[in-house]
């Protein structure tokens, strides 16, 4: 049984991996900034409309406040992965289409030091670009040309974090988060004129860089199985490392081949990348039974800008907010005659205004969440199951609506760590 288990663990961290490079959106939307933003929440926080900060639970590897590390129970190791699913229709006024995506979400593992030191470390995804965008132009020499613009790529953070347990109620700890990855945009025109060449440039830019955020724990006793638990972190403005590398050049397609005739241009250039500051509270109220959590957040994404020499590109971005509320129930977690009393049964909601800002408009992203926690009979594995139902901008302002539905699936193993085995 055992192999089994372990079986099974390789080969979800394999797909992981290898998902983990596979194109994750199709979103025009991720052509501005540093694409579109992950959430990176486990499924049992994503089921309760993404709150991250307060939620702290033994089972749980709550990677966005390093301070709810210290709910690890004492000698347990926790690995968790999961996948995530997506179909979203893309409308304007006058069209629509409908794209699918599956890519990994997160691997991480957790553990106690000791009773006062708990660690964890894990690789999520940052951001994402993935879009394909064609246009008609016609120029005065009535030649059509039909213009590409098409993104790739996105970063990836990999963290490792440590909470202290200063007292039995309160906690603090430190994610150091190394951010790493490359953004590739492209654009080429293609003309109908056999004597004019088609013209293609690449703009590739790698980014590589480190940042911290600090986070506490607050957890108060009302009663017997009563708790209301109080989450902050802060992230201050962090500058990275950018590398970029612009190839221009001039190509004709014979047979469907396409064939380079000239590069015009062909530079590198260093660079640094300002990620603004975030902010993000949380509260939560907890019992045997219920679990009610509300989450805010702010970053200051006005500070971000993409410095190459005295060339400063901000991108025109707006500061992001985030509110979230989500309810867990358990009817009998010590159930163990009805195996549907011991699951968790999760809803909740969330509204962003995210940091682009197109036509004088902010773009938002609102979406109703559902979920299950599934505890694994003979085991201390855990499934969790979540969906979100929504829609990010509006098809007024000559903008495009998106909306979407979104699976996740994470398991979770709980081990026991450091201990000696008695019997053979």
């Amino acid at each position: 049984m055992k192999i089994n288990k372990y079986l099974f663990l390789l080969s979800l961290t394999l797909i992981s991996a290898n998902v983990f490079s596979q194109l994750s959106t199709n979103s025009p939307y991720s052509r501005f900034g540093l694409g579109n933003l992950s959430n990176s929440v486990s499924p049992s926080q994503s089921a309760m409309g993404g709150n991250s900060v307060v939620f702290c639970n033994s089972e749980v590897i709550n990677s966005n406040n390093a301070a709810t590390y210290s709910t690890f129970k004492a000698k347990s190791f926790l690995f968790s992965t999961s996948l995530n699913a997506s179909v979203t229709d893309f409308q304007t006024k006058d069209l629509s289409q409908t794209e699918s995506n599956t890519n990994f979400s997160n691997l991480s593992l957790g553990f106690p030091v000791n009773k006062y030191i708990s660690v964890s470390s894990g690789l999520r995804p940052f951001s994402d670009i993935g879009y394909k965008l064609d246009y008609y132009d016609a120029n005065s020499l009535d030649d059509t040309v039909v213009i590409s613009s098409t993104g790739t790529g996105g970063l990836s953070n990999y963290y490792f974090g440590t909470s202290i347990k200063l007292h039995k109620t309160f906690s603090v700890g430190v994610n150091a988060k190394y951010i790493f990855g490359g953004l590739s945009r492209n654009r080429t025109a293609d003309f109908n004129n056999s004597s004019i060449f088609n013209v293609s440039s690449v703009d590739r830019t790698n980014i590589t860089g480190m940042s911290y955020e600090a986070g506490l724990l607050l957890n108060t006793n009302l009663s017997e199985n009563k708790n209301v638990s109080f989450g902050l972190t802060y992230q201050n403005n962090s500058d990275l490392e950018a590398k970029r590398t612009l190839i221009g050049t001039t190509y004709e397609l014979s047979n469907s081949s396409l064939i380079i005739k000239d590069t015009f241009q062909h530079s590198t250039e260093l660079g640094t990348v300002t990620m603004p500051s975030k902010i993000s509270v949380g509260l939560m109220y907890s019992s045997d039974k219920w679990i009610l959590v509300a989450n805010y957040s702010s970053q200051n994404w006005s500070d971000y800008q993409l410095k190459f020499g005295e060339v400063i590109e901000e991108d025109y971005l707006e500061n992001s907010t985030c509110f979230s509320a989500g309810l867990q129930y358990t009817p009998d977690y010590n159930s163990v005659t009805k195996y549907w009393k011991k699951i968790n049964y999760r809803i909740g909601s969330r509204m962003d205004k995210t940091y682009l800002n197109l036509n004088n408009k902010q773009i938002s992203e609102k979406a109703l969440t559902f979920g299950l926690g599934l505890p694994v009979k003979r085991s201390n594995s855990y499934f969790n199951i979540s969906m979100e139902v929504g829609e990010k901008g509006t098809t007024a302002k000559d903008l495009i609506k998106e909306q979407f539905v979104r699976f996740n699936l994470g398991v979770t193993f709980k081990g026991i760590w450091f201990v000696k085995r008695k019997y053979d």
